[in-house]
């Protein structure tokens, strides 16, 4: 079953996934980063401070998670999905709102949480349960709506803080959470059940997979963590949040580092985008013929050869290419990764599998950037740091 037929057969939960995607970005670091300026100057703060509870925030929110994310096992994916807008529509109010560090500290935890948080999950989550042959397919589908919301929130954002101001951005952000996805959101999943699902289950390596869960173990949380295999995925989950979200948080000085321009390594971003996008949709149907166990083990090689280019090159024409490489672990990783999550715990559990390996990510994404601080301060240069990186990755992977 090839893209097309395939989104036409399930195009009302396909496109509930690439919605929830999308909306995620609302409380994704590339858009919360627009603010920091506005934040800066309203509360007369030093962006050291704001990088503090920026990261306490996230790592809060990556600890609740670990509870909430396995609601949507024991409940409708309609009620669980609906009770996510209603508090990331609550989130951007209260950001509208913030008039102290506390209420702004209580802004950001509720963006992360229900933004990259909740409505990723739920996403993700979705497309690993209900799809069982196709499951590839269905995460490279829902994943389209994370570049999609790079590419267009960022000159929305802008926009409308230049027209409105910030705080009335937010409130605005709110009314289109109400408005469009609240709505949709109802339609699609109106008497949706998983009978309605349709796949095509041709042969392929996975073959010998449950196609159903009468007999399915499900894993509690704490089997998970005392399961060996848990030790072996966590570190790549960890990794690709943590290397991307620094490489993103410390791109100009980067830039600087290399001897290249700022607008010379943001247009080459756009070599990020491409790969991201392109692996995101070929990871679909390899992963479905391969299985995602056999995938998964080269997820990081591209990021490393990426980071490898940016320590040798000077050429300007490096930037590309090291932007690509990253891009396509970026690409491949969601797909890969989630699919994994229901090969070896099965789907039954699935979002309280889901919730831990949510966490050990959105901690990731935390520590990324102080962890990087810490070590630039203590006089290593980038591409010390990036060779440490390359290091213990090599390391835990041996």
């Amino acid at each position: 079953m090839n893209y097309y037929r395939f989104f036409i057969a399930n195009w009302k939960i396909l496109l509930f996934a690439i919605l929830f995607a999308f909306f995620s970005g609302f409380g994704q670091t590339f858009l919360l980063s627009l603010y920091i300026p506005h934040f800066l100057k309203e509360f007369s703060i030093s962006h050291t401070l704001y990088s503090t509870i920026y990261a306490v925030a996230t790592l809060l929110s990556g600890i609740t998670i670990i509870f909430a994310g396995k609601i949507i096992d024991r409940v409708p994916l309609k009620s669980f999905a609906v009770a996510v807008i209603v508090g990331i529509a609550a989130a951007n109010i209260v950001a509208g709102l913030t008039f102290n560090l506390i209420i702004l500290f209580l802004a950001i935890f509720m963006l992360r949480f229900f933004g990259q948080g909740l409505l990723s999950h739920t996403a993700m989550t979705a497309m690993g349960k209900y799809f069982t042959k196709n499951r590839g397919k269905a995460l490279s589908v829902a994943y389209l709506g994370f570049p999609i919301a790079e590419g267009l929130f960022p000159i929305i954002i802008v926009g409308a803080i230049l027209a409105f101001g910030w705080r009335q951005s937010f409130f605005l952000s709110a009314l289109s959470i109400v408005v469009i996805l609240l709505p949709v959101t109802l339609y699609l999943l109106h008497k949706f059940k998983q009978e309605d699902i349709k796949e095509e289950f041709g042969n392929s390596a996975r073959g010998n997979l449950p196609l159903t869960v009468d007999n399915e173990r499900t894993w509690s949380q704490k089997e998970i963590v005392r399961d060996k295999s848990f030790y072996f995925f966590a570190p790549t989950a960890f990794l690709v949040g943590f290397i991307l979200t620094a490489l993103f948080f410390f791109q100009t000085f980067i830039a600087e580092f290399k001897g290249w321009t700022i607008e010379w390594m943001a247009l080459n971003i756009t070599a990020y985008a491409i790969a991201s996008f392109s692996f995101s949709i070929l990871a679909g149907p390899i992963t479905d013929k391969y299985t995602a166990k056999k995938i998964f083990p080269f997820i990081l090689f591209p990021m490393i050869i990426g980071l490898i280019t940016l320590i040798v090159f000077k050429h300007p024409f490096a930037t590309t290419l090291f932007w690509f490489f990253v891009g396509v672990t970026a690409g491949l990783n969601p797909t890969v990764s989630n699919a994994l999550y229901a090969e070896e715990y099965g789907i039954q559990g699935l979002g309280a599998v889901r919730s831990l390996f949510t966490f050990v990510m959105v901690g990731s994404t935390a520590l990324g950037p102080i962890m990087y601080s810490l070590m630039l301060n203590s006089g290593l240069t980038f591409n010390l740091i990036h060779v440490i990186i390359i290091v213990v990755t090599t390391f835990l992977f041996i």
